[in-house]
This record gives structure tokens, sequence and C-alpha cells, in this order.
């Protein structure tokens, strides 16, 4: 046979549901097992990605191997193969990949390259694998890897090649960041064409905690030719006729793979090839910008929920951008049943924040509920003897709406959405235990600037979000004629310095030499240092930059460093 068939297995594990993930993979092996020579499921997709210090459980690795001889049972009356990423124990564990068919384990590849950076710790629970797997089947070579290993230079890939694999089979968590997929789609066709290959690169979907995995699974030719790309952010089942003679036909024109090679490879033989049909393969549209940011969010947000089993979320809507935004991804994600808005004005809410926070549910058709905080707030002051606005009577209005949006969360299990963004939580422009308190922050690495441009995006669809929330000036109202721009710089500017910063690690000076006045430099930097304690006690949100608060951003509270100025 000239051509295989390999399905893409784009599935939405969760992490620790060891038997809900096994059935999830046993029903799409199922059904594209007849049309399918292989089917190509994620990295560690059997346990869910990153299970974290679960590996460091004997009982937890013992119910993955379990799972495991459950599926071998389960290939026994299929005709294709399965490549399944799961923890392998082997005199020590190891990020696995695994050949399963025919009723066994016909191979096994360990992950080489274990990331140790950003929002990765395989270092703590893997040992690195040593050897390369060649699978052989009918007249045709496949070569295997995982994740990271594809990335190094001195990866497997040329190896496989040189020993005339012409399939590269990648296995994927790869935790998505806007324009991250820009860079991986490139660098996949560099690897295409340098080996003059095909490279099938399966990604996880999903939402889990900090991350939104994109999927986005593909298969390149040999002259980086994308054949079939899978859905964003949605799980997909989709399946690729590789035409194995248009290798050959190319390798003979191309001598950079007749170089000898005396390494030897792990291979693992089958004869049998059972017969196919070719099918034409899918390329779904690549979402980019504020669509792209949006649908993770949204993913973000739905998983959170629903494998936490919350039935409703609740936000506390002000009239403003911030809460808006969320309110509208909130729909987006789990449907305006499951959505609830709460309004709590005080003295210094105006009217059209009034106004533009009753339209906005309508627009939705979410309910709404209101508690004046006023009352309360003016007890306060009495009992505190306060005769004076600074600073503390401010943020005791924000805690005093936390305590009432909390009450109701307590009451009816509601999960509170914060709506906080990254522009915000950088320089700690919210109050801890007050609006920045939550259960999960669907916007926290959402510069400011951004959530305009997401905001305008959503209104291009349907315009839920009133026009005058998008022009008014944002403002906390907790005084009169309160303005943000009265404490923090331009956002158009701040944002800019925060991400040279956190993103590309610029000190001050050069910051300074993109043409920043020093002492706005000097302002931000040091409310960047002051609130780290702040940043320690919010909730999680998902990542969707290159560097976020969170697992990304580990500095010390007590810090003494002159690149942090006052």
């Amino acid at each position: 046979m000239s051509f295989l068939n390999i399905s893409l297995a784009q599935i939405n594990p969760t992490v620790g549901a060891i038997e809900k993930n096994l059935n999830k993979i046993k029903k799409a092996w199922e059904e594209v097992d007849e049309k399918s020579h292989l089917v190509v499921f994620p990295e560690l997709c059997l346990c869910g990605y990153p299970p974290e210090d679960l590996l460091l459980r004997m009982d937890f690795i013992k119910e993955c191997h379990r799972a495991l001889e459950d599926l071998i049972k389960f290939s026994v009356k299929r005709s294709s193969l399965a490549i399944v990423g799961m923890p392998y124990y082997d005199d020590d564990l190891y990020n696995a990949l695994l050949v399963v068919g025919k009723g066994e384990v016909l191979g096994i590849y360990k992950k080489v390259f274990l990331p140790n950076y950003s929002v990765f710790d395989e270092k703590r629970y893997f040992r690195e694998g040593k050897e390369p797997l060649l699978l052989e089947i009918g007249n045709h070579k496949l070569g295997f890897s995982i994740c990271e290993d594809i990335w190094y230079p001195d990866g497997w890939e040329r190896l496989y090649a040189l020993h005339g694999a012409q399939v590269l089979i990648n296995i994927n968590a790869s935790p998505y960041y806007h324009g991250k997929y820009e860079f991986k789609e490139n660098f996949l066709k560099a690897r295409a064409e340098d080996n003059i290959a095909y490279v099938v690169y399966v990604n996880m979907v999903g939402g889990q905690d900090e991350l939104v995995f994109d999927g986005r699974s593909l298969v390149i030719d040999p002259e980086g030719k994308i054949l079939a790309r899978a859905k964003a952010f949605e799980e997909d089942l989709i399946t690729v006729s590789l035409d194995m003679e248009a290798i050959k036909r190319k390798r003979l024109f191309d001598t950079r793979l007749r170089k000898e090679n005396d390494e030897k490879v792990k291979k693992i033989s089958l004869q049998e090839l059972p017969r196919r049909e070719k099918v034409e393969a899918r390329i779904e549209n690549n979402p980019k910008d504020e669509e792209e940011i949006y649908k993770a969010i949204i993913l973000a947000i739905m998983d959170y929920v629903s494998k936490n089993s919350f039935e409703k979320v609740l936000i506390g809507l002000s009239g403003g951008i911030d809460s808006s935004l969320v309110a509208c991804l909130a729909v987006d994600a789990l449907g305006k049943d499951r959505v609830m808005g709460i309004f709590m004005p005080s003295q210094f809410t105006s009217q059209e924040s009034r106004e533009d926070a009753y339209k906005l549910a309508e627009n939705l058709q979410i309910q709404i509920l209101e508690y004046p905080i006023h009352g309360i707030y003016e007890e306060y002051l009495r009992l505190l003897k306060s005769t004076e606005l600074t600073v503390a009577e401010e943020n005791l209005q924000a805690r005093i709406r936390a305590n009432i949006i909390f009450y109701f969360s307590n009451r009816f299990g509601w999960l509170v959405l914060s709506t906080s963004n990254k522009s915000e939580v950088a320089v700690g422009y919210s109050t801890i235990y007050g609006d920045m308190a939550g259960g999960f922050a669907p916007i926290k690495d959402v510069y400011k600037t951004m959530v305009y441009r997401l905001a305008l995006y959503r209104n291009s669809i349907r315009k839920d979000i009133p026009e005058r929330v998008l022009t008014k000036p944002p403002s906390a109202e907790l005084r009169p004629n309160q303005r943000d721009q009265d404490t923090l710089p331009p956002y158009e500017i701040l944002d800019q310095i925060i991400k040279l910063h956190m993103e590309e690690g610029l000190g001050l000076e050069e910051i300074a030499s993109k043409g920043f006045e020093r002492e706005t430099i000097k302002r931000v930097l040091g409310m960047i240092k002051r609130v780290e304690y702040k940043r320690k006690q919010a909730p999680i949100g998902p990542k969707l930059t290159k560097r976020a608060f969170g697992k990304d951003w580990r500095m010390p509270i007590t810090l003494e460093d002159p690149l942090y100025c006052d």
C-alpha cells in the first residue's frame, strides 16, 4: 500500500480522571479504527497534563498502568494501532509514548528532553529517556518523539530520517500563549523540509488551572505545506492519507539523507498493513489575534467551571469595561442561565454606570442582583470614626463588595469570577481581599489595552456591551470624579513598560532606551515590586501571554533589588 492513514485524536483529558480519559481514548480510537492505520493521541493523555505531584504517588502510577492493561485488552479487536502518552514506570518514572495494538504494547518511547522552565517542572518528576524508537509497518518507517524532543537540534528527527523514516510523529501537551502558534507552525515546517518527511504533530486541547491547550494538531508535508489542521480550542478527530511514495520520489532528488549512519535505532516491525481507503483531510481555519485570545479564555472558563463541578458563576458588574468583558466571556463559555451578575452601588457610583450594568445584563439576558453598599459603608465609617476619604476608605468599599459577593458564593456554591486585568495585577491597582478576590480570574493575563480590543471584537459579533462602556474613561468609582489615570500612567504607555519588563526581561535603562520617560519607568517598576505580596494571594487565571503572573513569574516578596527603583 502506497499510502498511510493517520488519525489525529485531539482530545481534552481531565487531570486525574484516568477512567474517564481512558474511555475518551477508546471512543476516539473506535470511531476511526476502520479507516486508520494509526491513531495518535496527545502527551500524557491517559492521566491529563500536567499531573504535577500526583506523579509522586505510587497509587496514581499504578492506576495509570491498570488503565493501560485495559487499553491493551481493548486493542485486541482493533485493526489499527494507537499511539498513547502516559506516565510509565520502569524502575523509574518516564514521560512515555506507547505503541499499542494487537493485544500488546508493541513499543515504548521515553521522552528525552524534559522542560524545566516557564510553567514546566518535568525534571521534578521524570527520568530522561535514552533511546529512539522506529516503527516499520509494511514498507513504511515512522519515528517518534514527545513534545520538547522535536525542539532540540540534536533530537532524533535527523537520525530517524537517516534510517529511512518517512513520517515523524510528535505528541504534545503544549500550552497556549498568544503568538506561539505561528512560531510553532513555522518551526515544524522547517523540521519537515529539513528531514524530507511528513511531520505529524498532535496537541492536547483544554483548560487546566492556569494553562490552556489550543489543539491545532497538524500534518505537514516535506515541502512545508499543511495537509491537515484540527480545530483550535476544541476537541477534534481528523484523518489524513499520507502519500508515502512522494517521500521516496523527493529523496531521489535530495542527497542530504544518503550519508551513512551507524547509530543503532530500536526498531519494531509489523508486516501487516490493513487495507484502507484514502480520505480527504480537513484544514481548519486558524484564528488570530483577538479571536484567538477570546477563544482561549472561553475554553479556560468552560473547563475550569465544568471540571471543578460548579453550576454557576457570579460576577460583580460595575458598568465598567473589565466586568462587561468578563460577563460576555462567561455567557459565551457557559450560557446565560449559568451566569449571575451582581450590582453593588455606593454613593460614588454614577447613574451612567448603573444604566450600563443593567443594559449589559439585559443584552446578555442574565439575571442581575442589586445590593447597595452605601448604608454598610456609612456604618463602617461611624464605627471607625473615619472623617476623611483616603485610600483606606476607598478600599473599604471594595472589601464590602467582596463580602457580599462571597456570601452568595458560599451560600449557593457559585464560582466568583474576578475581573482584574494584567495591568492592574502588575501594579497593584486593585484591592486585596476586595475587587481582586475571586475563584478564577479569566482576564488576569490580559493587558488593559487588550481588554478594549477584546470588547470591540466581541461587539463586532453582537453589540452586547453598551457603547458608552467602550468610550468613557475607566474609573474605580471609589471617590468623586475618580479616573484610573489620576493614579496610573496612560494604559498605552503602562502596558508597554510592563510587557518589556515582564516578557522581554528589560530593566530601567533598556526600557528608557526605547523612548519612555525614566521617571515613569521607575514608578512602574517600583509598583511592580511592592505588590508582589498581593499577587501571591490572587486567584489563578489562564496564561495568555509569553510570561504570565503565576507559575511563569516566580519572584520573592521580600526583595531588595536596584532594578526596582522607587
